[in-house]
């Protein structure tokens, strides 16, 4: 850790606005494509799926969920928490149930986690609305007969939160995971982050040594062929400081992708992401 000090303020930007590496689209049409694919996306789940919309966890206006159920159940299922990226600042559940169809045709269910975002209050990640969700989530879902969640996530994510629960495990995207360096760069400026603040909230340097109930906890990194240096340096280091650390980890760099259609192919049965995913799951 730590190159990124020594880049110049115009460098240190461009590693992280994920939109200038996309060799498909330019940077503001690429992230317009994604939020058409996705929000288009979770239109056609929730017009396919079993659901349950808009479920409180929260007194936020967003802090809401919104789940998607296996066509059949019977006893209980799995289920995959997916929580949006976006620097805590844009995205909403209302584009993250765009994966849902390809998981609940397999018995998985899906939910997507909304969560306040900036500017309204100046949200950084310690008053991130999703920090409250996994103990109201499991509370609701375990009332429903539903076990065995799964988190999927964009962003600075850490495995902890679902590493007691037998059976569990995390898949987290492209994420940043050492939050410092964006303190230098415009992702900072609705966040208002301090170097305090951002370092206590880096999963980075948050990695406790997995006890023995984590050690079933299966954790894949995965990042894209088009992330950026810094983005892929990170998950590169994130996942080998988990793996020191004693946690079960993979990581998956995938080929022919950026960070915006990393995500976007979850909608693809055939997608090696949707598959690694579903394998995960299986051997739980």
């Amino acid at each position: 850790m730590g190159g990124w000090r020594h880049m110049a303020a115009e460098a240190l930007e461009e590693q992280y606005s994920p939109s200038r590496w996309s060799p498909r689209l330019d940077p503001d049409a690429v992230i317009q494509a994604h939020l058409a694919a996705t929000a288009a996306g979770t239109q056609r789940a929730r017009a396919s799926a079993q659901t349950s919309l808009h479920v409180p966890y929260g007194a936020g206006e967003r802090e809401k969920l919104d789940i998607y159920f296996p066509a059949e159940r019977s006893g209980t299922f799995p289920v995959l928490v997916y929580i949006h990226g976006g620097y805590w600042q844009c995205l909403s559940k209302d584009e993250s149930g765009f994966a849902a169809l390809p998981l609940v045709s397999q018995g998985v269910a899906v939910v997507a986690v909304g969560y306040d975002t900036a500017p309204k209050g100046k949200r950084c990640p310690t008053h991130c609305g999703c920090r409250r969700c996994p103990s109201a989530l499991l509370t609701l879902l375990s009332a429903q007969a539903i076990w065995t969640p799964w988190c999927c996530r964009c962003g600075a994510a850490s495995p902890s939160w679902c590493s007691s629960i037998p059976g569990s495990g995390a898949v987290l995207v492209s994420g940043v995971y050492d939050l410092e360096p964006i303190l230098h760069t415009y992702v900072n400026d609705a966040l208002s982050m301090s170097r305090e603040v951002a370092q206590r909230n880096s999963p980075m340097l948050c990695i406790s040594p997995a006890v023995p109930a984590a050690t079933g906890c299966e954790v894949l990194v995965a990042v894209a062929q088009h992330d950026s240096p810094e983005f892929r340096r990170q998950s590169q280091e994130y996942g080998q400081a988990l793996r020191a650390a004693g946690w079960s980890v993979s990581l998956l760099d995938l080929a022919g992708v950026d960070h915006f259609d990393i995500i976007e192919k979850l909608s693809e049965e055939s997608y090696v992401l949707t598959q690694v995913i579903l394998n995960m799951i299986s051997r739980a």
